[in-house]
Parts: structure tokens; sequence; C-alpha cells
């Protein structure tokens, strides 16, 4: 008999996290080929691909309630950024999915151990990706206009009374805008700059200018998700605000955490040259790059 566990410790949290998230109206599967989702015989892939494919699973799959493939969610371990030969094999898999239409989430142990607002990451993202199939699903039986734009954003409660869940950065933007009115900050909102380097990943700086000739920031990153329903610089901007709000406490028990607004506008011209911009809100006096 093998003693072998099908998952680790962190998969198996996934699993479980997973499982309470998409509740009855769909089912996990740990451990699927992609050769048993993706129709891979005479679909022009190359052979390294088709062998990778035979070869090669899922951490997880998720299907809906009649058993059709949905999304997979993988868990990437230190190894996924550290091993040559396991990166090259993560990029196939992404390829794959992409050649093949099939949505991925990448997570790692931060995506299920740290919560905002009381969600962690996998949840809101699984959550989110739910909410948007009902919503287009609404919009095609007629139920909501085709002029509404989807935005987890704007979902007012969860039915556990949580208002407004999915604005994550809600009451850091209520905070900020409290300390702008008390006088002890310039900006009543945060400004933020997102782009992406060339790997396709998210980078993020975010900012406020708290008065005095000071500035203080907090520079934040997100892998390449290739899962459309949430909009990743959309949900970086707002978790990058919990790291700010962090920075302002500590600055107001030592004012030289913060920088000169000359320093920073260096810095964030460097920050921006080096990355393809994706979204930018500015409040304040510091002009942003386009």
């Amino acid at each position: 008999m093998s003693n072998l566990r099908l998952l680790n410790e962190y998969e198996e949290i996934t699993f479980d996290r997973l499982e309470v998230g998409i509740g009855h109206s769909a089912h996990v599967f740990p451990k699927v080929r992609l050769a048993d989702i993706f129709p891979i015989r005479n679909s022009g892939i190359s052979n390294e691909e088709y062998s990778y494919c035979l070869k090669s699973h899922f951490d997880f799959l998720i299907t809906d309630k009649n058993y059709l493939p949905l999304f997979s969610v993988e868990y990437d371990g230190s190894f996924h950024r550290l091993d040559k030969h396991q990166i090259e094999n993560d990029k196939i898999k992404n390829a794959m999915c992409e050649r093949f239409s099939h949505p991925i989430l990448r997570i790692n142990s931060l995506y299920i151990t740290k919560e905002y607002k009381g969600i962690d990451l996998l949840t809101y993202f699984i959550d989110v990706w739910f909410f948007e199939k009902a919503f287009d699903d609404a919009q095609r039986s007629g139920v909501v206009s085709f002029d509404e734009v989807f935005d987890p954003c704007f979902i007012a409660s969860d039915g556990k009374d949580r208002k407004w869940p999915y604005w994550l950065s809600s009451e850091i933007q209520v905070k900020i805008r409290s300390l702008h009115r008390l006088g002890k900050i310039e900006q009543a909102a945060p400004s933020h700059w997102v782009g992406i380097d060339d790997e396709g990943n998210y980078r993020c700086i975010c900012w406020v200018e708290v008065g005095n000739d000071k500035v203080v920031f907090v520079k934040t990153g997100m892998r390449k998700q290739y899962f459309q329903a949430v909009l990743v610089s959309d949900l970086l901007s707002m978790l990058a605000m919990f790291d700010l709000d962090k920075k302002l406490e500590k600055y107001f028990l030592d004012e030289s955490i913060g920088v000169t607004t000359s320093d920073f506008r260096s810095i964030l011209n460097g920050f921006c040259s080096e990355l393809e911009p994706r979204q930018l809100a500015k409040s304040g006096s510091i002009a942003c790059p386009i």
C-alpha cells in the first residue's frame, strides 16, 4: 500500500477552500490530466505540447454541475519560481490554457493565509468568477441590460452581513479621507499607477502626499493571471492600499519614513519607465507618467 498523499498540506487547504467557495453549483476535482480536458488530437499543437498534455495534470479542476470544465487552479510552491524545468513546464501549461481558452488561476500560500477585509484572495477570485458568470447569464436572459458593466466593487452585500465585501479597500479609503479632513495629510484619496513588465506581471506604486514636502508610498505586484473575471489592475491597486495604510501608521510615529516630493518624482518616473501602463488614479499635485 502506498503511503504517498494525493495532496500536500497547502493543496489540501486549497481543496477545502475551493469546495466551500463553489458550494453546490459546481464540483472540484484534484489531479486531472490536461489531455482529459483539452481536445488535443489533431489540434495543431507541437509534439512537445502533446506529450506534455498526456503526462501533466492540473492541481484542481472546477466543473459546472454537469461536469463540464470551467477553470483550473494551480498551487505554486517556491520551486515554481526557482526550478528552471518547472518554470518551463508552467509556461507550456499556461500556453495550453490560452490555446484552448481555459481559465487558470495560479496561487501561492498568501492567497489562502492572508485576508483583506475578511476575505482571502483565493475566495475573492473564485467568488468574483461565479458572480460574473451569474451576471453574464442575467444579461443573456434580459434581466440585466447589456449596457451594464460588471464590477465586483458594486456588489453591496454577500449575504453574510458584510457591506461592499469585494470593494476590499473601501474602509481604508474612508480612513484616508478622514485623515485628510483632520488635516493630517494633504490628499483626500491615494494615488496609484499600475503597469506590466516584460513577463506580463503586474506592478503597482501607490502613494499619498502627507504635507511638509513629504510623500508616503508603497510598491507591490501580482503575477500574470489567465483568469479574465478579475481585473488584476483593479485588485492590485486595492491591495496596495492595505500596505499604504500600514506605512502611514508608521509615518505618524516616525516621519523619516516619508520621502521628499522631489525624490518621489524620481522614484515614480523610474518605476513607470520600466513598465507598460495599465491604470492610473491621481489625487494630488504630483504629475503621473501617461
